[in-house]
């Protein structure tokens, strides 16, 4: 039996993850295997946590004058991009969401900080072995 075809995507949006008030859709990609869906998540969590936290040698503006990237630090404040740093490496993690997408389950990782959320999330794409026929 071939593994489930897995929906992935990355949003960002404004409140907390489960009472948003707007959420955009950055990517999504169809994952032929559950496997490959993590390996796609392997390269937006770090994309993601360098648009959160910017590295200190980037570059915003492009001109005579470069200009490196503006990085404030509120002490005490949570910070979103290390869980998202850290999720390449994280084989534990990586176990359990394997785990959750072969039970059919839905894996997300979100963060979130005083503007709004950040999530990745993949989901099985589950297809009826049946023909499709009138709705109960």
């Amino acid at each position: 039996m071939q593994p489930p075809r897995v929906w992935c995507e990355v949003t960002i949006g404004e409140g907390l993850a489960n009472t948003a008030a707007r959420e955009w859709l950055l990517d999504g990609y169809v994952a032929p295997s559950p496997r490959l869906a993590l390996r796609w998540f392997d390269g937006w969590a770090p994309r993601l946590a360098n648009r959160i936290d910017p590295p200190l040698d980037a570059v915003w503006l492009e001109g005579p004058h470069k200009i490196g990237a503006i990085r404030v630090v509120e002490h005490g404040a949570p910070d979103p991009a290390t869980p998202l740093r850290a999720w390449p490496s994280d084989s534990e993690l990586h176990d359990e969401a394997l785990a959750a997408l072969g039970d059919g389950t839905v894996f997300r990782i979100a963060v979130i900080d005083r503007h709004g959320f950040y999530s990745l999330s993949a989901r099985p794409l589950l297809t009826r072995a049946e023909p499709h026929g009138c709705a109960p």
